[in-house]
């Protein structure tokens, strides 16, 4: 009985707690409250948005008018993270379609790595003339070919010469009086001494007593004939070259260095560099020289390395490729990959992934970069050690960013919709096809959405802000096709799209109104429009040719300074004007500049 009642104490006490905690409120929930809590509208029905797009509400499911991709419930998509100007929130599964990946700023040592082409020459310190130092004849030749090797003290040819014969009546006459004038006759022996006769040679002369009215002469240093400027029964004048002879114990290497890496070669670098002719070898030396003078053509520097070449593995005219490393600086320096920054002049923007929220929330920043280092930059201001940033994806969250109004590359006001026009949902109905295949890049419907807009009636929408990477897109895409045309030796087609490139290039404000980057640009596009009216003046492929090496130049820089997201290469050949480099969407050489006369002649030197 009495375990009875504890019993029911108990079970009474855990009633009236229960009470208590959970049965306080005795109101029923609210609609708005539900709402609240499952994202539903007033009628009950469940609202989708887009993870990429959350300003969408729609109250069935689809896909977003905006990029195609499927909507998903509105309660998917809360992170639970304060948003501003400068956060774009999505959902997991938006960042994993997207592709998105990050990567964390370091601290490291700044080396420049890259790729240059060279080629094995003469070291100019062993290139030695053999010269007459009399007029003469040449009556035989003992050595009648290049690329023949001799030693010190070979013979090479026979000479007649009057003035010889003079030389040897003056030794024979001071002979007879050496006792009595030995300082004439040591003058006698000197003149044929400097004219390069060997002691045994004018002794000979002094024993015999007879003037030979041929004379041999023989090699001052052991090489590698490379020039016979002499055949038999040639007359010779006092200072004429005879031959050119090379010692190959060690060569110069020279390479070209592109203007945009000239700031990161200096003497003493290191230098890893292979030719064509000998794969899997590799050579080490380091810098000896750096040509002081731009050349004009090529936009390069010319840069020398010296190596011993004990068994003349290598070989004047060889192709070389080296690999320069160079300290950007002698301290560690603040690093962020290449492929985090969005470059816009001055101001480049980097996306770091927020700590801290329950979803990947993403915080745009203005950075000041400075030099290149290999893949990655060096990081002046607004990063700190340890930041996430964006590496893979990003163009896709800025495209994201600006059309939700929040600062991106293109968008310097966030948060007063002047670069939202052109995106607008509302605004597109009419013009843009609903049902985009979900894959299609952002950027690339950002540019057909501005095509759209274009071509509507009273059109107001504000084109100062059409990004570079659109204008960049229609250049190379006419770029790629004039290439293609010199390469087949097709003068008219190349013609035909260097009018659209050519349009492109005068009428873009992005390449007109340069506003906060005007210094930066006004240089390049100056240089830009003078290549381009060459081209268009020109009268026939060789003259186009050359027109096209400029053009090359400036749209590699414009590449290099904007970034382009896709995969280019640039190419060089070493034999046309000194060398010159071009664009290609493949590694694969098709060399526009000499078509089918030498359609793969060059190297890819660099991925852009």
């Amino acid at each position: 009985m009495k375990n009875t009642l504890i019993y029911i104490t108990l079970l009474l006490g855990g009633l009236l707690l229960g009470y208590l905690f959970f049965g306080g409120n005795p109101d029923p929930q609210t609609l708005e409250e539900h709402i609240s809590e499952t994202h539903t509208n007033e009628d009950g029905e469940i609202v989708y948005t887009c993870s990429m797009h959350p300003q969408i509400r729609e109250n069935e499911p689809g896909n977003c008018p905006i990029c195609g991709m499927e909507l998903i419930p509105a309660g998917d998509s809360e992170s639970g993270a304060v948003e501003n100007e400068y956060t774009l929130t999505m959902t997991n599964a938006a960042v994993k379609l997207a592709e998105i990946q990050t990567t964390p700023v370091r601290f490291g040592n700044a080396v420049h790595t890259f790729t240059l082409p060279g080629k094995v020459v003469e070291n100019q310190n062993n290139v030695s003339s053999v010269t007459a130092h009399f007029p003469g004849r040449i009556r035989d030749l003992y050595v009648d070919y290049e690329g023949t090797f001799v030693k010190e003290g070979q013979k090479l040819a026979s000479v007649y010469s009057p003035q010889l014969i003079a030389a040897q009546q003056e030794l024979l006459e001071t002979v007879k009086y050496k006792e009595q004038n030995p300082r004439l006759y040591e003058a006698a022996r000197q003149k044929l001494r400097l004219w390069e006769f060997p002691e045994h040679t004018i002794d000979d002369i002094e024993k015999s007593g007879q003037i030979m009215t041929e004379l041999d002469f023989y090699s001052p240093v052991s090489g590698y004939v490379s020039e016979v400027a002499i055949s038999r029964e040639e007359h010779v004048m006092e200072g004429g070259l005879m031959y050119r002879v090379v010692n190959l114990s060690s060569v110069w290497v020279d390479f070209e260095v592109f203007e945009s890496n000239v700031a990161n070669i200096e003497e003493g670098d290191n230098v890893q560099f292979s030719v064509e002719a000998l794969p899997g070898q590799q050579f080490e030396s380091e810098v000896i020289y750096v040509d002081p003078f731009l050349n004009d053509d090529s936009r390069s520097v010319t840069i020398r390395t010296q190596i011993e070449n004990p068994r003349s593995m290598l070989k004047p005219g060889m192709l070389a490729r080296a690999n320069i490393q160079s300290n950007v600086s002698d301290a560690k320096a603040l690093l962020v990959p290449r492929s985090a920054v969005m470059w816009t002049g001055k101001r480049s923007i980097v996306y770091v992934q927020v700590h801290g929220s329950d979803t990947p929330t993403f915080e745009a920043r203005e950075v000041e970069i400075g030099q290149r280092a290999g893949e990655y930059y060096v990081v002046e201001s607004g990063l700190k050690e340890g930041d996430l940033v964006v590496t893979n994806g990003t163009f896709k969250i800025d495209s994201a960013a600006q059309l939700n109004d929040k600062l991106s590359m293109m968008n310097r006001e966030p948060g007063t919709g002047a670069n939202r026009s052109a995106h607008d949902h509302g605004s597109m109905e009419s013009g843009v096809d609903m049902n985009m295949d979900v894959s299609m890049d952002q950027t690339e419907m950002d540019h057909a959405q501005h095509q759209n807009m274009e071509s509507m009636d009273g059109d107001t929408t504000d084109e100062s802000n059409h990004q570079h990477s659109t204008h960049l897109d229609i250049l190379i895409e006419s770029y790629l096709q004039i290439k293609t045309a010199l390469t087949k030796d097709d003068l008219k087609q190349a013609q035909v799209h260097l009018q659209s490139f050519a349009k492109e290039v005068k009428n873009s404000s992005e390449m007109n109104d340069h506003n906060e980057h005007e210094e930066k640009h006004t240089t390049h596009h100056e240089a830009m429009m003078n290549a381009v009216s060459e081209a268009e003046k020109a009268s026939d492929i060789k003259d186009l040719r050359a027109a096209f090496k400029k053009i090359s130049i400036e749209l590699i820089t414009a590449v290099q300074n904007q970034g382009y997201e896709g995969n280019l290469y640039k190419q060089y050949c070493p034999m046309y004007k000194g060398g010159s480099t071009w664009i290609s969407d493949s590694k694969e050489i098709k060399n526009p500049f000499y078509g089918q006369q030498m359609h793969s002649c060059g190297e890819t030197v660099e991925e852009l």
